[in-house]
């Protein structure tokens, strides 16, 4: 990054890195074929949509075990992002 005598907002920066994580589309994360396969198959096409599902919603999906759920939340977690609380109240996947 190029420095600057102006300084740059740091709350800014984050929201702006947290804005471009959210319209990645989910084939852009380091998930194999068969998990980007599932999401896109039940309509899941961008990480805004992906954090929208909770673990239950995930484990719905089918061919999905524990392995890929496991997987997606390890990566969303290195993004500094996280999957929906199971108990929040949150549409569920068949509402989506």
């Amino acid at each position: 990054m190029a420095k600057t005598r102006i300084p740059v907002d740091k709350n800014w920066l984050a929201e702006e890195k947290r804005t471009q994580m959210l319209s990645l589309a989910v084939a852009e994360l380091a998930l194999d074929l068969r998990t980007i396969n599932g999401l896109e198959d039940i309509g899941v096409i961008y990480v805004s949509q992906l954090i929208q599902l909770s673990r239950s919603d995930l484990a719905g999906i089918q061919n999905f075990g524990d392995k890929s759920v496991d997987r997606i939340v390890c990566v969303l977690g290195e993004c500094g992002l996280s999957i929906r609380d199971d108990a929040n109240g949150l549409p569920s996947l068949e509402m989506l």
